[in-house]
């Protein structure tokens, strides 16, 4: 098989990547991952099929191309959440790496965590991204959550974990 399938997909995630981030730079949009999926999943497809279309790719190898881009893309895109709110794992690894020789007590790792940083801000994202709602006085889940969920209910399936556990 030639390389040139993996060059090019990873050309293309790299490039979707430097978008994305430059759009971020200058005005961080809301629904976060709508526009995620729209940069590194809808807008390279759209433009893939355009070149397929005009004769400028072959369908194979850009279906290639275009399957390893939306495996790293997924890939990012997975990761993107827990990174930019804060992972609660990765903020003790930082703290604890801070700390250096000395370390910290269970007492300053508790510390470093607030309700507001555990609770409120990840129900605020879930509500601007349109995952949850409210209606009829109670939170329910959106067409959008249900379809994520579904997606890692079948997913959490597969590898054979129990729902609803880290």
């Amino acid at each position: 098989m030639s390389p040139w399938p993996l060059i090019e997909g990873t050309a293309s995630f790299l490039i979707a990547l430097a978008l994305h981030i430059l759009i971020w730079r200058r005005a961080k949009p809301p629904r976060e991952m709508t526009w995620l999926v729209v940069i590194f999943i809808l807008l390279p497809a759209a433009v893939g099929s355009a070149f397929v279309l005009f004769g400028k790719l072959e369908l194979g190898r850009s279906a290639l191309a275009f399957i390893w881009h939306a495996a790293l893309s997924s890939a990012y895109i997975m990761t993107y959440p827990p990174i930019q709110a804060g992972c609660p794992s990765l903020k003790i690894v930082l703290a604890i790496s801070r700390a250096g020789a000395a370390g910290l007590s269970r007492e300053e790792i508790v510390s470093l965590f607030s309700e507001k940083s555990m609770f409120s801000d990840r129900f605020n994202d879930l509500v601007e991204e349109g995952l949850i709602s409210w209606q009829y006085d109670t939170w329910g889940i959106s067409g959008v959550g249900r379809v994520i969920a579904r997606f890692f209910i079948f997913y959490r399936k597969i590898l054979k974990l129990p729902l609803g556990e880290g």
